[in-house]
């Protein structure tokens, strides 16, 4: 259960809703359980007492959704922002939260994975996580940052995102856009890995528009087929972090802080181990032998060969292409 924020013109309405997985559509979709409208306070009793009580009506909607678990203890979690700091104190002090157990990733998981988790949810999770421009390395996200995005719907999902991002400043908003729909791989500028501000402003815009526009008809982001001609309110908000905000201000002490740090870096990456032979294999079709003797130009062919097969547009698995493109730059960086 999850409390979402809906805009209607000048209005923001809150309601409670619930993921659930639809056999018919074959993916998770949403039922309203509780319409808060634009003040969820009226539906709390703050008694003075170290707990606030609930509406009655609203804790039996709660109950009804879910009735394995404690109305009272759901609605707390979900309407946290609402309390006020002296009960947000006191809960914290009587609060008996049990650690966290860490679970092994299972096959089970790694199925969840490939069929739930969508590319553009890995990217913004590798952005926010590490605050990297660069999303060449994104094979290497930890898998089970994954996993509080299992049994989501696109609509939960994407109002956990929102939440997530707000850990953002305005002086962020156009980087990380940059980052997560992975505009670097529209330009050939060997800076555009660290520094998009020196990169073509209009040529980013266009490329923004039109990767929004594919992901707002992707059917396997949204886990059925949408009507075009309108944008999905959920993508909106990138278009006004591009659009609304600019890049941070840079000084000449900045870029020479960062130059002398990086020209005295003693961080390398991890040598190529054993199996690294056998997963190029898997990846490329050819032996490591016959990949170490080939020019760089039949390479690059072949790269461009095995893309198109893996790309998620063409149908692929957008797993295996993340993998492809992290295999090429490191055979170029070996034998290139």
């Amino acid at each position: 259960m999850y409390l979402a924020k809906i805009r209607q013109g000048q209005e923001i309405r809150y309601v409670l809703r619930q993921s659930y997985f639809d056999r018919r559509r074959d993916c998770f979709v949403y039922r309203q359980i509780f319409d808060l409208g634009p003040r969820p306070d009226d539906y709390i009793e703050h008694t003075g007492q170290w707990s606030p009580s609930f509406d009655e009506k609203l804790e039996e909607a709660v109950a009804r959704a879910e009735p394995g678990r404690m109305a009272a203890v759901q609605l707390e979690q979900l309407l946290w922002r609402f309390f006020t700091t002296a009960e947000q104190e006191r809960l914290n002090r009587h609060s008996r939260r049990q650690p966290v157990k860490l679970m092994p990733f299972t096959a089970e998981d790694e199925e969840r994975l490939r069929r739930e988790i969508h590319l553009f949810d890995r990217r913004r999770l590798y952005g926010l996580r590490y605050g990297a421009v660069d999303q060449t390395r994104i094979g290497r996200l930890p898998k089970k940052l994954c996993r509080p995005l299992f049994g989501q719907c696109r609509d939960e999902r994407e109002f956990y995102f929102a939440e997530q991002e707000k850990v953002l400043r305005p002086l962020e908003y156009r980087t990380y856009v940059f980052a997560v729909f992975d505009l670097q791989r529209f330009f050939d500028q060997s800076f555009a890995r660290f520094l998009p501000q020196a990169l073509d402003q209009d040529v980013m815009a266009d490329r923004l528009i039109d990767e929004i526009c594919r992901l707002n008809g992707d059917e396997g982001f949204w886990g059925e087929v949408r009507e075009q001609g309108s944008l999905h309110p959920h993508l909106q908000r990138y278009l006004v972090m591009f659009f609304d905000h600019g890049y941070p201000p840079r000084a000449f002490i900045d870029d020479f802080a960062r130059d002398f740090i990086n020209r005295h870096r003693q961080f390398r990456w991890p040598e190529w181990r054993p199996e690294d032979a056998t997963e190029v294999a898997a990846i490329f079709g050819r032996t490591l032998e016959e990949l170490r003797s080939m020019p760089t130009r039949d390479l690059a062919r072949l790269f461009r060969q095995k893309a198109k097969e893996l790309h998620p547009d063409a149908g692929g698995d957008h797993e295996r292409f993340v993998q492809l493109n992290e295999v090429y730059e490191r055979v170029k960086k070996r034998f290139g």
